[in-house]
């Protein structure tokens, strides 16, 4: 049985990203494309409400919708009356790292919307080693090494019921049962090197956590940029960007660019500077509450202190 995937992203249905995962997939999936008509970069998870009306129209590639990502995952299921085996959202023109990324990426809002509506769903970002923070143009080939890695984890997910799926020792379901991903997750968020990074021949693929360690530095248009920040040669950051006279910037992506990080082993941003594959998997209920849930805390029936104790 052929596997079923939605594809979307958040940088619109003409980014050279969605149509270089199409290309690529379409060879051995069924693919159909649901994507913003334009760009929605950092809108998140956000959808539209109430009285908005979400229009949407068909395309050569697939069907443009005038809203957010995460809108795009909704259409596909009640206006268009998909049911995808599993959702790709990407691939991103720039990488999504870190933990406060999370909340802020389109490409990772839309793949959480899938999960939340039942749908494994698959991120995928590219970074570009050489080129950052993200690179000005691109072509097809620059995503190759991403649409090889979406295809890997395909094959080890139990998804689209076919005789050769299975998730193995990745933590996958059982066969026949419902669709999972790799390593127990609801949700893989994934960055992956450039094509033509020296490491893309053979990437490593590294399990990894979202990076933490994110803070917000004070910046003044027409002072001093604050500390000494060792940005690579030819980056310039002194000039004002924004409307207001006060900007606030964030000093994870200063020291990502510099290809110098803190981060200990198994952090996506660490992974991503050394030219790795990094694979984060996410849960969709973010809940930490585990055997705890149900268990009665505070209140007239909460046990005392001495019997929790």
């Amino acid at each position: 049985m052929t596997t079923e995937i939605l594809l979307t992203n958040d940088d619109g249905i003409d980014a050279v990203g969605i149509r270089a995962l199409f290309d690529a997939l379409s060879n051995d999936y069924e693919v159909t494309v649901v994507a913003p008509e334009s760009n929605q970069s950092g809108v998140g998870g956000a959808r539209s409400w109430w009285d908005t009306t979400v229009e949407y129209a068909e395309t050569d590639l697939g069907y443009a919708v005038e809203g957010t990502p995460a809108d795009c995952v909704a259409v596909a299921d009640v206006a268009l009356g998909l049911d995808p085996d599993v959702v790709v959202s990407g691939c991103n023109h720039g990488p999504n790292i870190g933990a406060h990324i999370l909340g802020q990426s389109g490409t990772v809002g839309a793949a959480m919307e899938a999960s939340f509506l039942g749908t494994p769903a698959i991120a995928v970002s590219l970074y570009d080693r050489g080129n950052l923070p993200v690179p000005p143009t691109l072509d097809n080939d620059d995503f190759a090494v991403a649409a090889e890695v979406v295809a890997d984890l395909l094959d080890r997910a139990e998804i689209g019921g076919g005789d050769d799926a299975g998730g193995g020792d990745d933590g996958g379901g059982d066969e026949g049962g419902d669709p999972s991903l790799p390593f127990g997750a609801d949700v893989l968020n994934v960055n992956v090197p450039a094509a033509d990074d020296e490491a893309a021949d053979d990437p490593t693929y590294r399990l990894t956590e979202p990076a933490r360690g994110f803070d917000v530095i004070e910046f003044h248009p027409g002072e001093a940029e604050p500390e000494e920040e060792n940005v690579p040669e030819g980056w310039e950051f002194s000039e004002r960007r924004g409307e207001m006279g006060m900007e606030l910037r964030d000093r994870f992506w200063r020291e990502f660019l510099r290809g110098d990080v803190p981060d200990d082993a198994g952090s996506d941003r660490l992974a991503a500077v050394e030219g790795e594959v990094s694979i984060s998997p996410l849960s969709s209920s973010r809940s930490i509450a585990g055997d705890r849930a149900g268990e009665v805390v505070g209140g007239p029936t909460a046990p005392s202190r001495v019997e929790q104790d």
